[in-house]
C-alpha cells in the first residue's frame, strides 16, 4: 500500500527548514561553549603563567636579598678572622703579662703610670702567606698565617714625687735586660691634686 502525505508541502518545507535552523542553532551552540571553554582555560592559564612570574620574582629579590647578607657576613667574618690573627701573632711577639710585670717590678715607690703605649701604636701588617688551595668565592681574603712586625718602642709614661725616681726607674729597666737602651725623654714639674709632681716619658726600645 502506497504512503501518502496528506501534509501540505509548503508545511513541510516550513517543518524542514525549522530542523534545519534548530540544528544549526545548537551547532552554533556547541561550537559558541567550545570556543569559550577554550578561552577560559587560556585565560586560567595565563593567569597561573603571571602568578608564577611573580613568584619568581619575589623569590629571585629575596635570593638577591639573602645573597648581599651573606656576602656581608662573610667578609665581616674575614675580618674578624683576620683581626684575631693579628692579635694571636702580636701575642706572640710579646708576652705582654710579662713586660707589665717587668715595668711594675722596675718601678720606684710612690710613682704611678699614666700611659704604656707601643709605638707605632697599630703594628703594621707583614706580608700573608696565602694558602695554595682553590677558593670557592670571588674574595681574595689573606690564607693562613698572617706575619705582623712587633713594635719596637715603647712609650711609659707617669708622675714621681722627684726628679730622682724618673732616673732611678730609667736605671732599673735598663739593669733588667728586658730592654735594648730605655731613655728618659722628658720630665716637667705640673700641679697633680694637693701639690706638684714630676710627670716623665720613657722610651724603652727592643
Amino acid at each position: 500500500m502506497a504512503a501518502v502525505n496528506l501534509i501540505p508541502w509548503d508545511l513541510q518545507l516550513a517543518i524542514t527548514r525549522q530542523r534545519h535552523i534548530r540544528r544549526w542553532v545548537m551547532s552554533f551552540a556547541i561550537a559558541a561553549s567550545l570556543v569559550l571553554i577554550a578561552f577560559g582555560l587560556d585565560w586560567v592559564e595565563r593567569a597561573r603563567a603571571d602568578n608564577l612570574a611573580a613568584e619568581h620574582k619575589q623569590l629571585q629579590t629575596q635570593a638577591n636579598t639573602v645573597h648581599a647578607e651573606l656576602k656581608a657576613v662573610t667578609a665581616k667574618s674575614n675580618q674578624l678572622l683576620l683581626q684575631i690573627e693579628r692579635a694571636k701573632a702580636l701575642r706572640d711577639k710579646r708576652a705582654w703579662s710579662g713586660v707589665f710585670a717587668l715595668i711594675g717590678s722596675c718601678m720606684p715607690d710612690d710613682c704611678w703610670l699614666i700611659s704604656v703605649a707601643t709605638k707605632p701604636e697599630k703594628p703594621e701588617l707583614g706580608s700573608a702567606r696565602v694558602s695554595a688551595r682553590s677558593r670557592s668565592t670571588k674574595e681574595k681574603e689573606p690564607q693562613g698565617p698572617v706575619t705582623i712586625d712587633a713594635p719596637r718602642k715603647l712609650i711609659i709614661e707617669g708622675y714621681a714625687p722627684d726628679d730622682a725616681k724618673p732616673l732611678q726607674f730609667v736605671d732599673n729597666l735598663n739593669l733588667s735586660g728586658a730592654f735594648a737602651r730605655v731613655n728618659l725623654e722628658s720630665t716637667q714639674v705640673e700641679p697633680v691634686l694637693d701639690g706638684s709632681y714630676y710627670r716623665f716619658e720613657l722610651l724603652c726600645e727592643w
